[in-house]
């Protein structure tokens, strides 16, 4: 995307298409079944991927910047928790929160927290890489910057690699909830999402390509919001 895409405008694309595709979803839910199908499942992947991107965010930022500006025993850690939770199917991980979970909103922050550690060490990741960039040093480095400086020098330059990836965040809940579904590791017509209609024995060619498109139009709209301006 061009330099001359401000950030207010790219505000305003993300949410031109998300209430374009809600309004459409609006005017064809009473048209049929699968129309209504559809509708209800984009609700709750524009709501749901907004919760987990706010969560995923909110765990991020504090936990990347704690473990890119030392003590290392916290970075250690952070490590830690970010390889148990890619050695393990992220199907299955989630299968887990839902059973822990009683209610669809702490399902959600549950899904939220755990993006926020895949988030936290790609955030840390970067953060160091430019530190040791600057210092032509090492992973040594973690922990040369202050806190207060890496926040203002770091954390603006380091967040474009987070951003790039929480645009995803939609289709990710989906994938998951198909995933869910069509192992039996939740409860039948728990959620009226995606991912659950798109694993009924007749569902309507239509509303899977209209949510296959959707999911598509809303990651990139997402995409070009958080992305970081092409420099001049």
């Amino acid at each position: 995307m061009s330099a001359h895409w401000s950030t207010p405008r790219r505000i305003g694309l993300a949410a031109f298409v998300a209430a374009l595709l809600l309004a459409v979803a609006r005017l064809l839910a009473p048209l049929s079944p699968a129309f209504t199908t559809y509708a209800r499942g984009l609700t709750f992947a524009i709501a749901g991927g907004a919760l987990i991107m706010i969560v995923g965010f909110a765990v991020a930022i504090p936990l990347g910047i704690l473990a890119a500006s030392g003590p290392r025993s916290f970075d250690a850690a952070l490590r830690l928790a970010s390889d148990l939770v890619s050695a393990v199917p992220t199907v299955l991980v989630a299968a887990v929160l839902w059973v822990w979970s009683t209610h669809v909103l702490g399902f959600l922050c549950l899904l939220g927290l755990l993006r926020g550690l895949e988030l936290a060490w790609l955030l840390r990741s970067e953060a160091v890489r430019l530190e040791a960039s600057d210092h032509d040093f090492g992973p040594q480095t973690i922990g040369r910057t202050p806190l207060l400086a890496l926040l203002r020098q770091r954390l603006p330059a380091s967040l474009g690699p987070v951003f790039v990836s929480a645009s995803f965040s939609i289709a990710w809940l989906t994938a998951l909830d198909a995933g869910l579904t069509q192992l039996g590791l939740r409860p039948p017509a728990a959620l009226p999402t995606w991912g659950l209609s798109l694993g009924a024995p007749n569902q309507s060619p239509l509303g899977i390509a209209l949510a296959a498109l959707s999911i598509a139009l809303l990651t990139v709209a997402l995409h070009a919001l958080f992305r970081p301006p092409a420099e001049s």
